[in-house]
């Protein structure tokens, strides 16, 4: 697939299905990630790939956080366990701490290049994704379900992964409303 193609055809899956995604596809996309471009050669992302049994854990803390002690209706509780069991994979992304706020910034461009670069070669091999961010992604209970130590790395994001049903194309700004030319 040409990369001009793979561009426009990634898009941000919400629903999955349970087909399983092959160990190489997702091992691919690891390495595509991996070329991302990075200021200072920091290569500051990570990538944790997540089993069932800990996705069962984020699952729990994601109804408590959500919903605390009120009762929840089916409705939502198939939502919400569809979410976090039905993507082929999980994969925690992300970013080596560092106190340098500078280079966190240009850290964290870097680690969203290298997701982009993971997403472009999924779509390639037509296997979709979603990268996703909330009150999950910071809570305490998640880097420990995780075993991620907040200290030395800080979660950026969950990247869902799986076949699942493509979203219809939207709308994007004309290009004469976002480029200029400056003489």
């Amino acid at each position: 697939m040409e990369i001009a193609q793979a561009i426009k055809k990634r898009r941000t899956i919400h629903i999955f299905s349970n087909k399983s995604v092959p160990r190489e596809v997702i091992e691919k996309s690891i390495v595509a990630a991996n070329q991302a471009p990075c200021h200072r050669r920091t290569f500051p992302w990570r990538f944790t790939n997540i089993g069932m049994k800990k996705r069962e854990l984020l699952y729990q803390l994601q109804l408590t956080l959500k919903f605390g002690e009120m009762p929840i209706d089916d409705s939502n509780l198939k939502k919400i366990r569809d979410k976090f069991l039905n993507p082929s994979h999980l994969l925690i992304a992300t970013q080596v701490c560092t106190d340098n706020q500078v280079q966190k910034l240009e850290d964290y461009a870097a680690c969203a290049c290298a997701i982009q670069n993971l997403s472009l070669s999924l779509v390639a091999d037509d296997v979709g994704c979603k990268w996703s961010t909330g009150k999950i992604t910071t809570d305490p209970n998640t880097y420990q379900i995780a075993e991620i130590n907040p200290s030395e790395e800080e979660i950026v994001g969950f990247i869902w992964i799986g076949y699942g049903t493509k979203p219809p194309l939207i709308k994007r700004p004309l290009i004469s409303t976002i480029y200029r030319e400056r003489d």
